[in-house]
C-alpha cells in the first residue's frame, strides 16, 4: 500500500471533508464572536491550495528562500484548527480526514527542504495512517515518511520545554517511529529511530526497549529485527548499571 501524498490528492480530501464540517457548523448556529469560524478556514487554506499546487519554482524569486516551509506551517496550522471545529461539532471522522490532509503538507514542505513547526495534526495522521496497514511492506514507506518528519521538525527536540508531558506531539512522533519501523522490519529505520528514541526521549528509553524485546521475542520477526531491538535493550539496561 504505497502512500499518496500528493497534493492533489490531499486537496480532493480536503474538499470532501470540509463539506461535513462547514454543514454541521452551519446548523449548530454557534455565537462565535471573535473566532476563526470553519468558513474562513476553508475559504483560507483553498487559497492556500492553490499556492501548494504550483511548481515552487515560478514562485516570485523575490520572496525568503523558506517562504514555502512558511506557507506550508500556515496550513498545517489551520487544519489543525479546522479538525479542533470538527471535533467540536461531532464530525470526527472529518476531523481525522483534516490531519491526514496535515501528513501531506507536512510530505510538501519535506520535498521543500523545509522544517516542520506545527506538529499536532501531523502526528495524529501518522499515527492514523499505521493503524490501518498490517503488512510490513506497506508500513515501511510510512516509517520513512516519518523519519522525514521526525527530521524537519528536530528544532523541536532541542526545546523540551514540557517534558513531563506524555502526550507533547514529538513525544508520540519518536515513539510511533520507533513502533512502525519495528512493524515494518526494516532495521535500518530501527536504528535510526532508536538513537533518536535515546538521544530525545531518555526517561522512556528503558520501558520502550523493554516491551520491545518483549515483542520480537514472542512475535514473528526476522532474526535481523530481533537482533537489532535486542542489541538496543541490552545497551540501555547497561547504561543504567
Amino acid at each position: 500500500m504505497p502512500l499518496d501524498m500528493d497534493i492533489r490528492s490531499a486537496q480532493a480530501r480536503f474538499e470532501q471533508y470540509a463539506k461535513p464540517i462547514l454543514g454541521a457548523f452551519a446548523s449548530a448556529a454557534i455565537p462565535t464572536g471573535e473566532q476563526i469560524t470553519p468558513p474562513m478556514l476553508v475559504d483560507a487554506l483553498r487559497q492556500l491550495f492553490a499556492l501548494l499546487g504550483t511548481d515552487v519554482s515560478t514562485w516570485d524569486p523575490s520572496l525568503p528562500p523558506d517562504e514555502p516551509e512558511r506557507v506550508g506551517d500556515i496550513a498545517i496550522g489551520l487544519l489543525m484548527d479546522l479538525a479542533t471545529w470538527a471535533e467540536r461539532l461531532r464530525e470526527r471522522q472529518a476531523k481525522a480526514a483534516m490531519e491526514l490532509v496535515a501528513v501531506s503538507i507536512a510530505a510538501w514542505v519535506i520535498a521543500q527542504h523545509g522544517q516542520i513547526l506545527t506538529l499536532e495534526p501531523i502526528v495524529n495522521g501518522l499515527a492514523a495512517l499505521a493503524n490501518t496497514r498490517s503488512e510490513a511492506a506497506a508500513l515501511y514507506p510510512l516509517a520513512v515518511l516519518m523519519g522525514q518528519v521526525a527530521d524537519a521538525a528536530a528544532a523541536q527536540f532541542a526545546a523540551d520545554l514540557d517534558s513531563i508531558d506524555p502526550h507533547r506531539p514529538w513525544r508520540i512522533l519518536l515513539i510511533n517511529w520507533g513502533i512502525t519501523a519495528t512493524r515494518a522490519h526494516s532495521p535500518q529505520e530501527m536504528t535510526r529511530a532508536f538513537q533518536a528514541i535515546r538521544r530525545h526521549l531518555p526517561a522512556d528509553a528503558r520501558a520502550f526497549f523493554a516491551e520491545g524485546r518483549q515483542q520480537v521475542e514472542q512475535g514473528d520477526f526476522p532474526d535481523a529485527v530481533r537482533a537489532v531491538m535486542i542489541q538496543a535493550a541490552d545497551a540501555i539496561e547497561h547504561s543504567l548499571h
